[in-house]
């Protein structure tokens, strides 16, 4: 009985169901953002969220809030909020002091590190601004909702952020669709209560039955919008394109090999699909797709790069600043897709032991020296299955397959996700520490990576044993091979090698200019002539970097292939024989400083990093657009009181009625009505128990202006025109009485009904 008591008296004005409906498509908010995992412990955004909400729902429903309270509303019990959920605490409990003033310490912190262009890696303090970003989404849609009844804009406030988290994070996407499916029946469901609160106002007559009827065509709708949610990502064009190349890619490759075999004087097709790796199928250069395409496709971005590292110089930087950071300089990135060990004369083929399972941290030993790199991509073009990652990936964030050719031999990581972010551990030897490697290679290494076509030109291994006689170990063989290969010319107007000829071979002897594939082409054949283990690596190298988003944009112009050196316990140690590109350096000792230790990056005058920012600028965003809709909605504020009308003040005064138990009554005149209404805030005053007196006197005042209120609308509805003067001023004046009285009476009666006993 109690249950229902409570029930009745805090039933919805809208009714449970949409009330239900928006607090379900609200918590999909932070739900959302919960489900990406941002920061650890962030379990308080939900109930921040619900609080929010009902907090926005009786703001906005209160006519005589101003937008002075809700900005105040936001900051203030906003900031509260989010201090709770960032301290992982809760006000007035035991021990909650000292977590608020840490936290608080801790934010103070990170404020010093901002303004001095420094780091912080507390994850609380991002947690905060998602919170107080979370308060402020929340409590704007519900003023949208229930104020200003534009349900479409309360949804997209609402759902945006959860789609751009969903869009970075790879995450709750079951919670934006279902988000999606329920906005759709809030979208509905919303229009018509808005609709019938006006056709109910202005006395206007309708059929009671369009709520059921809208009920079933919007959850038809609502099914098919979360059905088209869950299937829309797998019908896009990308994912039809490669699964359509991954199906078909070996039967392709078969009618490819018969057509050159029946018709070889046939000119080769310089265009066709995008072939990313090969697996045991048909021999092939790495990159050679990049011939003859159109640079306008060549200019596309393939996937965007975001890592821990501090961002690169500018290129703008004046040349005496470049001259004192020239040790600063991040190195180079190599963005390897796979690795080929197979070589046949013709190209290159990718073989396979081995694919299994794997998310978290992955079974490879590291290197003696190594500094750690995060890496985020975004695929943006079609990529088959294929991931990539910098040198050695030691930890992916999602199940993925990698594919080895033996315990500790990677070949690369498979997927068809398009985001993901991986953890890599780049050797950092030197020069000295290359030299002193061992020799003695393991037997798979051997048997793997010193593998030659018997029909290998004997001229290929006799240059090759030339370029590197003056080398006594491996490393200094290598430096040889590479700086011999930078003198051949570097060219993308070449094409496909002879039918009969070597790649090697004809690159070096013939040719003699070429791109990426045949300076690692080379480069492999000869080290492995001159008994060093190497392997062709393929990705890409670079990108444009993008100082505002602070991401690398890796476009397809950057492919590329180079050759890795085998150095027992560094693993595979690249190198760079390719002309256009710079040469690897390896310092005699280790000139790369570790992420945030002592060596850090110092970031240059008005060149900070926007990660570091982008919090701050969060805030600084939210407040000034806080501060706009604040002077906006004061504005129409005022526009309405200067056109105050009767009307409106006699509807204000009938919702009040409503709220105190006195709906408004077709039956009764504006003067029955008013008398009535007149008679119940007597009867509440007369109940008061403290300050008695002023409550009478507050509702004598109410009376009053009631009854001059009802005589001044019954002339205006009902007398000849002109016979009501200033209608505007009084109408003004009469609100300005009427707006203390009807709150406050109507506080009085919630907590009078309180005091009462369910039962009497």
């Amino acid at each position: 009985m109690i249950g229902s008591w409570f029930l009745k008296r805090l039933h919805p004005r809208e009714g449970w169901d949409l009330f239900l409906l928006v607090a379900m498509a609200i918590v999909c908010l932070p739900a959302t953002v919960t489900m990406a995992d941002w920061v650890p412990r962030d379990d308080g955004l939900i109930p921040l969220a619900i609080i929010a909400f009902l907090m926005g729902r009786w703001l906005a429903l209160d006519e005589a809030t101003g937008s002075g309270s809700w900005l105040l509303a936001i900051l203030l019990p906003g900031s509260l909020a989010a201090f709770n959920v960032a301290s992982h605490t809760l006000m007035l409990l035991p021990g909650s002091g000292d977590r608020l003033v840490d936290f608080a310490l801790r934010w103070q912190v990170w404020l010093q590190a901002a303004l001095s262009r420094g780091t912080n890696n507390d994850p609380d303090i991002f947690l905060f601004y998602i919170a107080l970003l979370c308060w402020a989404i929340v409590l704007c849609s519900a003023w949208a909702f229930y104020r200003r009844q534009r349900t479409l804009l309360a949804l997209v406030m609402i759902t945006l952020p959860g789609a751009v988290s969903v869009y970075y994070s790879g995450k709750g996407i079951i919670w934006l669709v279902l988000q999606s499916g329920t906005g759709v029946l809030v979208l509905a469901l919303g229009h018509l209560a808005h609709a019938r609160h006006s056709w109910e106002a202005a006395g206007i007559d309708y059929a009671t039955d369009l709520k059921s009827e809208l009920v079933v065509s919007a959850m038809l709708t609502a099914v098919a919008a979360m059905m088209l949610g869950f299937a829309g990502p797998e019908l896009s064009v990308r994912r039809i394109s490669d699964w359509f190349w991954r199906t078909f890619r070996k039967p392709a490759a078969q009618t490819e090999e018969t057509m050159e075999r029946l018709f070889g004087g046939v000119a080769p097709a310089s265009g066709g699909p995008y072939l990313g790796e090969v697996a045991g199928g048909s021999s092939y250069l790495p990159q050679s797709h990049l011939l003859g395409g159109q640079p306008e496709l060549l200019e596309q971005v393939a996937m965007e790069v975001r890592t821990d590292e501090p961002p690169p110089l500018p290129p703008d930087l004046p040349m005496m600043m470049q001259r004192e950071l020239a040790g600063v300089e991040t190195a180079p990135h190599y963005w390897r897709g796979g690795s080929y060990d197979y070589y046949t004369g013709r190209g290159w083929k990718m073989s396979t032991e081995e694919r299994q399972k794997v998310e978290g941290m992955l079974p490879l030993s590291p290197p003696p020296a190594y500094r750690e790199v995060t890496q985020h991509y975004t695929l943006t073009l079609p990529h088959g299955d294929t991931l990539y990652a910098l040198s050695m990936p030691a930890w992916v964030d999602r199940p993925v397959e990698a594919l080895w050719l033996a315990p500790s031999d990677l070949v690369r990581l498979a997927s068809e996700v398009t985001t993901y972010t991986v953890l890599s551990r780049l050797p950092t030897p030197t020069a000295r520490e290359l030299r002193a490697t061992s020799t003695d290679y393991p037997e798979e290494i051997r048997a793997r990576y010193l593998q030659l076509p018997a029909e290998l030109p004997s001229r290929v291994v006799e240059l090759a044993h030339q370029v590197v006689s003056g080398g006594e170990t491996p490393y200094d063989r290598a430096r040889l091979l590479e700086r011999y290969l930078r003198q051949y010319t570097y060219s993308l107007e070449v094409g496909r090698p002879p039918e009969n000829e070597d790649v090697a071979d004809y690159f070096l002897f013939e040719l003699q200019k070429g791109h990426c594939d045949y300076y690692a082409t080379a480069f492999v054949v000869m080290a492995r002539a001159a008994g060093i283990p190497a392997r062709l690596a393929s990705g890409y190298v670079g990108g444009e970097y993008n100082f505002a988003r602070g991401v690398y944009l890796v476009r397809q112009l950057n492919g590329h292939s180079w050759p890795e050196v085998y150095f027992p316990g560094w693993g595979w140690i690249g190198f760079e024989p390719t002309a256009s590109r710079p040469s690897t350096e390896f310092p005699e000792d280790n000139a790369l400083p570790e992420p945030g230790g002592d060596g850090a990056f110092e970031e240059l005058p008005g060149q900070g990093n926007a990660l570091y920012w982008w919090p701050a600028g969060v805030a600084a965003g939210i407040v000034v657009a806080l501060i706009g809709l604040s002077v906006m909605l004061r504005y129409r504020r005022v526009q309405r009181v200067q056109t105050m009308t009767l009307t409106w003040v006699w509807g204000r005064v009938q919702v009040s009625g409503a709220r105190m138990g006195l709906p408004p009554n077709p039956a009764l005149t504006p003067r029955e009505y008013a008398a009535a209404l007149a008679a119940e805030i007597y009867r509440r005053a007369r109940q008061t128990r403290r300050r008695h007196w002023s409550w009478l006197n507050l509702a004598a005042q109410a009376g009053k202006a009631l009854e001059q209120l009802a005589e001044v609308y019954s002339l205006q509805l009902y007398g000849h025109p002109g016979s009501v003067s200033a209608v505007e001023q009084t109408a003004r004046d009469l609100w300005r009485l009427l707006k203390k009285p009807l709150r406050w009476f109507l506080v009085v009666g919630w907590i009078q009904s309180l005091r009462r006993s369910p039962g009497s």
